[in-house]
């Protein structure tokens, strides 16, 4: 039998849906969440581009330059704390207003915290377990998106004989026995990210934690220089991850697209939502995953067993700030289904997250979301808040 397939146009057509969103989201709050994320950390140097401003522009004119130089005007905004583990941590914080119970596991130092990662998560983590160095990312920005430029060696020390050896085994235990999901980000950048995924779900069920008991959450991010054999080897191992957990596992259109032609299909360049609703369908029906989510940067879409659903999100024309708007909507996704909210509901809060996020640079509590939806759905949302 076919699973049914909702496709919602626009804010109008979400009435009924946010209507229920946001009874759920001031109904009686769940016990207090607590979980892991991790596992990269990156520092980024941002830059934003002034002449040309977009990408669309920027790219034919690095092209013509090519055998001579060229010199464009550009402003430095500054360094900060990065990486998608990160930045995914610190906006689940930010979502539940502080009461959450977090570790974070990555690369923040060789030996110890750097000051950075002190600063921006060491008030918002209980715990934080550092790997490695991190990895160092020059950000351009454009109003239509961003280049990254990465230096990633010192990802390849992050590893889960790494993870052992700096939180210890029993302290490892402890943390899965409390949690109730784990955020697994950057697969993409991580050479061995796939080993601690698989062993934290083993783990799980070695500690006899109850199969889906936990949320899993995995972003792979990036991941267009992993050679197919990296890909064969963690479509693989998510079989057993699900088995042990709830998965959600999540990617951006460019990255659907890429994981599509895996399995023969060739969606590249559609971006309308019953394309992105197709594409969505069949990776599901390809990956061993609970649910699957694709986000463009106007809306979402989720298939799982209840079907597939496409939410359209509050579109920003000039975000003040767009790295870090994925985090941002993986977190807002995560966070509702700890809430225990459908797959629409979960669109629905990963695209406010993100919203609210890239017009104000700032990551959105629950009440936020709330506040973003009624100007909305009111027609009142402007391109900052």
């Amino acid at each position: 039998m076919a699973t049914p397939i909702r496709i919602y146009r626009n804010v109008a057509a979400l009435a009924g849906v946010i209507a229920e969103f946001k009874a759920d989201l001031t109904s009686t709050a769940p016990p207090r969440p607590a979980g892991l994320c991790g596992f990269d950390g990156f520092i980024d140097t941002f830059v934003r581009l002034q002449m040309p401003a977009t990408m669309a522009e920027f790219g034919p004119k690095v092209a013509a330059a090519a055998g001579v130089s060229a010199s464009y005007p550009a402003r430095h905004l500054g360094d900060k704390f990065g990486g998608n583990g990160p930045l995914f941590a610190a906006a689940m914080h930010a979502i539940h207003a502080g009461a959450i119970d977090l570790t974070y596991i990555g690369a923040m130092g060789s030996g110890e915290v750097l000051p950075i990662y002190q600063e921006a998560l060491g008030g918002k983590m209980q715990r934080l377990f550092t790997l490695a160095d991190p990895a160092r990312t020059t950000c351009l920005e454009f109003t239509d998106g961003k280049i990254m430029l990465c230096d990633m060696a010192a990802c390849e020390e992050v590893t889960w004989a790494r993870l052992l050896e700096r939180v210890g085994p029993s302290a490892l235990d402890t943390e899965l026995q409390a949690a109730g999901f784990i955020g697994a980000l950057n697969w993409g950048k991580l050479p061995h990210a796939g080993a601690i995924w698989s062993n934290l779900a083993a783990r799980l069920a070695e500690l006899g934690v109850a199969a889906k008991a936990v949320v899993f959450f995995m972003d792979l991010a990036e991941f267009e220089t992993r050679p197919a054999a990296d890909r064969a080897d963690l479509l693989e191992r998510l079989g057993p991850i699900t088995r042990q957990c709830q998965t959600i596992l999540s990617f951006n259109l460019k990255e659907a697209w890429q994981m599509g032609e895996v399995f023969g299909a060739a969606y590249h360049g559609r971006r309308d939502a019953e394309a992105v609703v197709e594409l969505a369908a069949l990776l599901h029906s390809h990956i061993a995953v609970d649910r699957v989510i694709i986000h463009p940067n106007d809306g979402a879409a989720c298939a799982s067993a209840a079907g597939t659903v496409y939410v359209p999100g509050p579109y920003c024309r000039e975000p003040l700030i767009s790295t870090g708007a994925g985090d941002n909507f993986g977190a807002g996704c995560l966070a509702a289904a700890l809430r225990g909210l459908d797959d629409a509901g979960l669109l629905l809060a990963g695209n406010c997250a993100s919203g609210h996020f890239v017009r104000s640079g700032r990551s959105a509590a629950f009440a936020e979301m709330i506040q973003l939806l009624d100007a909305w759905a009111a027609g009142t949302l402007g391109e900052r808040l």
